[in-house]
């Protein structure tokens, strides 16, 4: 790294910005239970981020460097990315400064031996006995150093550990997509939700086109939770306050009149079980827990140096985890009235700007005031503007990579197509 920032310092430039990424990744690939192909491989990456100031403007633009390049063809690398640079120009901002980084334990299993680890998740997988089966599975188990360092005098690194693992269920005809990531693992858990999957199969096969089109309950669960909550955190950060497209302002109330379960948000940098903590963020920004909302009410924003800087609010860096406090009602609790809960989209959209969401539903369970019954065949559509004051949140919680928080999410008197 030294002869990059020796050829850096010499390139008249504001500043520069360097992440060096080393990865290591075991993958294996099944067809059934039958091992197809393994493979493993080392990634040394250099990604450089170089800055120019022109007319009190500050520029950027960013290429990578491999261990296989010579000096000469790094200095044409910088040089044609000063020039991009200067096509970018944006306000006068500061690059962050060195901030002490105290380093978090790491708390995985996945650190052993790579295959020894996969071998017992594999086993554990393929023990699941049901009538649906899995078409395919691929293992990825990503070891990864990162350093990152600027002119600034900024130098912090992490390490960190991932397994992403893709599962074909399949029932009959019908196969269905799920992709679980981690950064520990629990054997018994992991049976437990591979069973689940293997049984929503068998669900999405049984599934009947839905019927009753009414307005109706909505419950949401896990990513599409996360995704709808995702409208209340992106409106607090100071990009959406710098362009004027912020809807809430510190005080404000950001679920208006509220009848149902009042939102209290923090932004975190980690939480065990969510694959996306980090330390640091994109800038080198040591990253330190924001309280955003307060049972409904905006307390705080958030968001990456270079806007902080022009709100000369305090730095929080792009904070990676959305942590959401439960509500006080279980699944169960819901079943007072007729809900469609929302198992499986084929893609839900939600626009943050105007808070329009909805998609196609593959896989449903209506509720009919007895039983829950698969559904299929419909799909949904509302404004976060016009429910907000109407979500009920579950006292059950997942963790996801950049979530924890309620499993499920009623929303009351949507609309079914």
């Amino acid at each position: 790294m030294r002869k990059y920032i020796e050829l850096l310092d010499n390139a008249n430039l504001f500043g520069w910005k360097i992440r060096e990424i080393k990865k290591k990744t075991t993958e294996l690939y099944y067809i059934l239970d039958k091992l197809e192909t393994n493979r493993s491989t080392d990634e040394l990456l250099y990604n450089v981020t170089v800055y120019v100031l022109e007319n009190n403007k500050v520029g950027a633009s960013s290429f990578d460097i491999y261990p296989y390049m010579d000096n000469a063809e790094i200095k044409r690398k910088i040089e044609t990315n000063k020039k991009n640079a200067s096509f970018a120009l944006n306000d006068y901002y500061e690059l962050p400064k060195y901030e002490h980084l105290h380093h978090r334990d790491l708390n995985t299993n996945l650190s052993g031996e790579p295959l020894k680890v996969l071998e017992k998740i594999k086993n554990s997988i393929f023990s699941v006995k049901s009538d649906a089966y899995l078409a395919a599975t691929e293992f990825f188990l990503v070891e990864t150093d990162e350093r990152l360092i600027n002119s600034n005098g900024v130098d912090v690194k992490q390490k960190s550990f991932r397994l992403n693992i893709e599962l074909i269920p399949t029932y009959k005809d019908v196969e269905t997509y799920k992709m679980l990531e981690m950064e520990n693992y629990n054997l018994v858990e992991l049976k437990k939700e591979i069973k689940e999957l293997l049984n929503l199969s068998i669900k999405r096969y049984e599934a009947k086109e839905l019927e009753n089109k009414e307005k109706i309950n909505i419950i949401l669960e896990n990513d599409e939770v996360a995704q709808l909550l995702s409208f209340f955190t992106d409106d607090l950060t100071y990009g959406a306050k710098y362009q004027h497209i912020n809807i809430n302002e510190i005080n404000d109330s950001v679920q208006g009149k509220i009848k149902g379960d009042k939102l209290t948000i923090k932004m975190v940098p980690h939480y065990d079980g969510c694959i996306n903590s980090r330390d640091f963020d994109i800038d080198g920004v040591v990253l330190k827990e924001v309280s955003l909302i307060e049972k409904g009410i905006a307390k705080n924003m958030y968001g990456s140096y270079r806007f902080g800087y022009y709100l000369k609010e305090k730095p929080t860096g792009i904070l990676p985890i959305t942590v959401v406090k439960e509500g006080k009602k279980e699944l169960s609790d819901f079943k007072n009235d007729k809900y469609v809960r929302c198992v499986r989209f084929s893609n839900m959209q939600l626009d943050s700007n105007t808070g329009f969401f909805g998609g196609e539903v593959r896989l449903g369970f209506y509720f009919d005031g007895k039983k829950e019954i698969p559904v299929t065949g419909f799909s949904i559509s509302g404004n976060i503007n016009e429910l907000k004051n109407v979500l009920y949140l579950s006292k059950e919680v997942v963790n996801l990579p950049s979530y924890h928080g309620p499993k499920y999410l009623l929303i009351k008197g949507m609309k079914i197509a």
